[in-house]
């Protein structure tokens, strides 16, 4: 009955339920008091008004640190200026409305792009709630690099750059998706245009600090960047270390990392697939998908990045077959799921989180990915010379 509802609605009835269904969720959190990683978002504004450091606590202003970039808390100051339950409400709203909009640039082409879009949305939802529940950044990301992947492919390199150098000043890591710059044209327009954007991005809070302060600020983010403690390892590494007894330490770290980058890369010596649309649609799901569980600092509610991978691949699949069925249903159960009160508590603390079955699932199809991209065929374009006619 609902599957028949859920297929019945619109793209664009579909997306105003989802804005309405997220900004209630940021509601939800100010009642609760659940709104603090707000408040580390948009009240680090007040110490750029102030010339004060950012960084270091600020406990008349948030509980724990802010770890982003100056840019960021420039970006988020017109959300200090609003009421904590507005300004909560719209956070999740905004983020929710990128997440959709990428979803929308992806999968909204074609002549099934509705029903694309709606299985896509439908893949992703769980994740993206458990990051609006957060009230993280997430959503925003995994829009942001949508859209800048589909501006590539719609040869507009200046807006791509917009997209990945905003990422940058956000959460770094995801801005590693500029390397598909690659398999576009325009590739000098988009690297001026990545100067460009992060030399303007970086120089935004100039508008409101004296150049010093800001290279003050630049230069403490960078120390707390470098001396940031692991995080939660709901990862491949957190998955080493209790499965096969890793040593959690920065240099067994940077191996598993070193690995999985080489994997990463490794299918790009595959040139001749570069211009395949579907090719570069498994890159895109083998990025996502990457990006989180071989980082150090992937946690719950950054899983939505490797979800939205998910959906890129299942897209990819013409008949998936009994194998790629199990997977996503796995990354829907343990992945999506698992966190959820769905799940006695017991269970989650006791073994869902030591175990890190949250992760499992999205390596399990990160494989799978890889799999398909090295056994592709390069498909030979053959032009049939006409036999001489005898005179």
């Amino acid at each position: 009955m609902l599957s028949k509802v859920y297929a019945r609605l619109t793209a664009d009835r579909l997306t105003v339920l989802i804005l309405v269904l997220f900004s209630a969720v940021g509601f939800q959190k100010y009642t609760l008091n659940g709104y603090n990683n707000f408040l580390i978002f948009s009240r680090p504004f007040y110490n750029l008004l102030h010339d004060t450091i950012i960084y270091g606590p600020h406990p008349t202003l948030y509980w724990d640190t802010y770890k982003y970039s100056p840019t960021f808390a420039w970006l988020m100051g017109p959300f200090y200026y609003l009421p904590v339950w507005l300004g909560v409400i719209l956070w999740n709203a905004l983020n929710a409305g990128v997440l959709l909009a990428g979803l929308r640039a992806w999968f909204g082409n074609g002549p099934d792009r509705d029903r694309q879009y709606r299985i896509a949305v439908l893949i992703v939802m769980a994740e993206a709630l458990i990051t609006a529940q957060n009230i993280q950044s997430n959503n925003l990301i995994a829009g942001c690099i949508l859209l800048g992947l589909r501006a590539l492919q719609t040869h507009k390199p200046v807006r791509a750059a917009f997209f990945f150098a905003l990422i940058g000043f956000i959460k770094f890591y995801g801005a590693a998706a500029a390397i598909f710059f690659l398999f576009y044209p325009g590739k000098f327009r988009f690297l001026a245009a990545m100067g460009v954007w992060t030399l303007l991005f970086a120089a935004a809070p100039l508008t409101i600090l004296p150049f010093p302060s800001l290279l003050a600020q630049y230069q403490t983010w960078f120390q707390v960047v470098h001396d940031s403690k692991l995080g939660q390892l709901v990862s491949m590494l957190g998955i080493a270390e209790y499965w096969f007894g890793m040593a959690k330490t920065d240099a067994n770290l940077r191996v598993l990392e070193t690995i999985g980058a080489s994997l990463f890369l490794l299918p790009l010596v595959r040139f001749r697939l570069w211009s395949s649309a579907l090719y570069q649609q498994r890159m895109a799901a083998f990025f996502l998908l990457f990006v989180i569980i071989f980082n150090k600092m992937a946690e719950s509610p950054t899983y939505v990045l490797a979800v939205v991978g998910v959906a890129i691949w299942w897209m990819t699949l013409e008949q998936p077959g009994r194998y790629d069925r199990i997977l996503l249903a796995l990354v829907i159960i343990f992945t999506s799921l698992s966190p959820t009160d769905l799940f006695p508590k017991f269970i989650r603390n006791e073994y869902f989180v030591p175990m890190n079955v949250k992760a499992m699932p999205c390596v399990l199809v990160w494989l799978r990915v890889m799999a398909q991209i090295w056994t592709q065929e390069v498909v030979r374009v053959t032009i049939k010379i006409p036999e001489p006619e005898l005179v």
